[in-house]
């Protein structure tokens, strides 16, 4: 076989594509299916340079003490010229267009290759085509999008979804919008799971003090969100409903915040920041991934009350390290957690600080709840996402 993959999204900080997209790939490796070519823009490279070049940039992001991430004065110049260019109007047309041109020099011979898009639009490519589409957040939350953004996924989409031979979705949930909005065939569409690191699981104290002594954090005493902080993700509902908490109990567990700033969150960012001086709110923002596993272990509850998720990775996470999780019933993580989670009502701040009450003061009802998501968690794995994913490439291949 021999496979194509658009590996664009393997630019630290990875995001949830990202992820997607490096734990495929490196699942796809181990699978030993023949040829993988992956491409950057207009530049390819083999698998394993996509991967190196991924972990080698990923290192080079240094914590403070604040936890920021710090960056050459060379590279916050081009991220502050692309966040400029991405507020032009042409920006994503023009981008593409010059992309696909220099692009057509080499992907003529690669035409007989399998071509899998992990991050939605499809480019040019005469053989088979496989698309990933995570989520239809655009269509359905566009407020808590950037304009252009929504504009250029909306435009594009109705061509993938047209030429695609399938269409992955990461749960039922999205699967199902596909085919009721915009009229997809049903055998056209793939529900694949995602999985979680090996390196998500289980930690004692004595094993997660080291990181947690240095972000001032206590094994089992604090509520954590890992994600971005914008309001698609329901932040100011959990942070509204831990300050419903008694006073006692949100100093023996403070919220703590973790994840990079979204859009339209100047509002929730100025209240985060007043709430860490009267309440004690941490804010840990972006934090290494090698962190991560040992950070959702140590919590005494995880929640991620999102509005819409195309699969809600952070839950399955925190879920495969023992934690007791919360998140939004009637959302492709209630799907997916089935009774390995308790589900709260989507934006019921007054539920949400119930269970956080009721949580946070039985330990025994914790310890029960993290034994069924841990449980639970043990059904995915990215082994499985991968030759789930397999099994539609040869489906598919000439």
């Amino acid at each position: 076989m021999k496979l194509l993959l658009n590996t664009e999204s393997l630019i630290p900080p990875l995001t949830g594509v990202g992820n997607y997209t490096f734990n495929l790939l490196e699942q796809l490796q181990a699978e030993d299916i023949g040829v993988i070519d992956c491409f950057q823009g207009a530049n390819f490279l083999s698998a394993e340079s996509a991967l190196a070049n991924c972990i080698e940039a990923s290192a080079q992001y240094v914590r403070t003490d604040q936890g920021m991430v710090k960056r050459s004065v060379r590279q916050g110049l081009e991220l502050h010229l692309r966040d400029l260019l991405k507020r032009w109007t042409f920006t994503y047309r023009a981008r593409e267009v010059l992309l696909n041109a220099r692009r057509r020099y080499r992907v003529g011979e690669r035409r007989h290759y399998t071509y899998h898009e992990p991050n939605f639009i499809l480019k040019p490519h005469s053989g088979p085509c496989v698309a990933t589409i995570h989520d239809l957040s655009f269509l359905h939350y566009p407020q808590f999008h950037p304009r252009k953004r929504v504009e250029w996924l909306t435009a594009k989409l109705p061509e993938t979804l047209k030429r695609a031979d399938v269409l992955i979705t990461d749960s039922d949930v999205i699967r199902d919008e596909l085919i009721g909005d915009f009229g997809v065939s049903a055998d056209k569409v793939r529900t694949v799971y995602l999985g979680a690191s090996h390196a998500y699981r289980p930690q004692t104290a004595e094993q997660t003090r080291l990181l947690l002594d240095v972000y001032g954090l206590r094994h089992g005493k604090y509520v954590l969100f890992v994600g971005t902080l914008e309001p698609r993700k329901g932040v100011d509902m959990l942070v509204e409903a831990w300050c419903r908490l008694p006073q006692a109990l949100r100093r023996e567990y403070p919220l703590v915040l973790t994840g990079a700033p979204g859009w339209h969150n100047q509002t929730l960012n100025d209240r985060i920041k007043a709430l860490q001086v009267s309440h004690g709110l941490r804010q840990l923002s972006f934090v290494p991934g090698n962190d991560l596993p040992t950070l959702y272990a140590g919590a005494a509850v995880f929640a991620y009350p999102s509005l819409y998720e195309g699969f809600g990775l952070p839950v399955l996470e925190a879920m495969q390290c023992g934690v007791p999780v919360i998140c939004t019933a009637d959302t492709s993580m209630s799907e997916f957690s089935e009774g390995g989670a308790l589900l709260v009502e989507r934006g019921n701040t007054e539920q949400l600080a119930t269970q956080l009450d009721d949580l946070l003061g039985d330990e025994q009802v914790r310890n029960r709840l993290a034994g069924a998501g841990l449980q639970r968690a043990r059904a995915f794995s990215w082994k499985r996402c991968a030759q789930e994913t397999l099994e539609i490439y040869r489906a598919v291949s000439p």
